[in-house]
């Protein structure tokens, strides 16, 4: 399959989000599944595994497809004659990176190849999937780790500002070590420290959607817009730097859905033993119980919440606990607190 083609033929047929200026089009495209890994190639078709805005194709986006030859196979899921699959992402389960770090490993070890075989012959894709996602996750940790933090680390060293990394990486801070694949690195920022990121970040790419539609980062940003999404080619793994402007005035970190609730801003902002900070971790739970507008936690949420939750001292329990029932009362989480 070449690549290349294939992905330009997808941005001429569904737009390419990141020419600006448009609501819609593809936001990524990377190749996936095990006929994408040359030892495991007659097990299946290779796949192209699809980020597109908006999450579900447009009557136009599908009219698209069908121009490109794209057969619909199951919800999600396109064939096409060419030999190749085009699979839609449901980002909330983390399932791209899943994947991306799955294939990494299949690719570099023959024994894991060989034992995904196995599984795939006698019990099918999703068993062999699962059966390799512990040793998908660990070679990843050993691959990959922390370097996305490291390198945006040093590339906001000058900010004279308490930024720190939020987000499922910052729970892999917490919890000291890399516990799954990420699609992208958070990082918080104060409002008021956003006109040096262009000097810091020169040679990035800094976007921002503003009304759903992306444009090139100019300051001042304001509010509500607090996104920035920054790409370096050489930014490893990871599909972006997503900043996050938010409120750090008077010593307080505050809450972007609720500013009334707060938290100092030396309980906020944690800093590992080799100096990386990051968003406690209770607070990046809360950020992950789900939207203030009644919107569940994604599949991804819920893992994090289950491997960091055990781990929070009284005092973050009791602070968490006490911001689901100002902001989401009733939260199934609530119970396990």
């Amino acid at each position: 399959m070449d690549v290349s083609s294939a992905v330009t033929a997808l941005k001429w047929a569904l737009g390419d989000f990141l020419d600006r200026g448009r609501p819609d089009g593809v936001f990524h495209v990377q190749p996936g599944g095990p006929g994408s890994v040359p030892a495991l190639a007659d097990l299946d078709v290779p796949e192209l595994h699809l980020d597109l805005l908006p999450g579900v194709p447009t009557a136009t986006q599908l009219e698209g497809l069908s121009g490109l030859g794209y057969v619909s196979e199951l919800e999600s899921r396109w064939l096409h004659p060419g030999g190749r699959r085009l699979v839609l992402c449901d980002h909330g389960s983390g399932w791209r990176a899943a994947q991306g770090a799955l294939r990494a490993l299949l690719r570099a070890d023959p024994a894991a190849a060989r034992e995904y075989r196995r599984v795939f012959a006698g019990q099918g894709r999703a068993a062999a999937d699962e059966a390799l996602r512990a040793p998908a996750t660990a070679h990843h940790a050993r691959t990959v780790g922390l370097s996305p933090a490291r390198f945006v680390a040093r590339a906001l060293a000058a900010l004279d500002a308490p930024w720190m990394i939020a987000g499922g990486v910052a729970l892999d801070l917490h919890l000291g070590h890399v516990a799954r694949p990420h699609d992208d690195l958070d990082v918080a920022v104060p409002r008021e420290a956003q006109g040096a990121l262009p000097g810091l970040l020169a040679g990035w790419r800094l976007d921002a959607s503003v009304g759903g539609v992306y444009q090139g980062f100019t300051v001042p940003l304001a509010p509500p817009v607090y996104q920035i999404h920054a790409r370096h080619p050489a930014l490893p793994d990871v599909l972006m730097l997503d900043l996050m402007l938010g409120d750090l005035s008077g010593g307080l970190w505050r809450y972007r859905r609720d500013p009334a609730l707060t938290a100092p801003l030396e309980q906020a902002r944690r800093i590992t033993p080799d100096g990386l900070p990051y968003l406690a971790p209770e607070i990046v739970l809360l950020f992950k119980a789900g939207s203030t507008d009644g919107h569940d936690p994604r599949g991804k949420d819920e893992q994090d919440f289950s491997r960091a939750a055990p781990t929070l001292n009284r005092e973050a329990r009791d602070w968490l606990r006490a911001a689901l029932e100002r902001t989401r009362p009733g939260h199934r989480w609530l119970e396990e607190l």
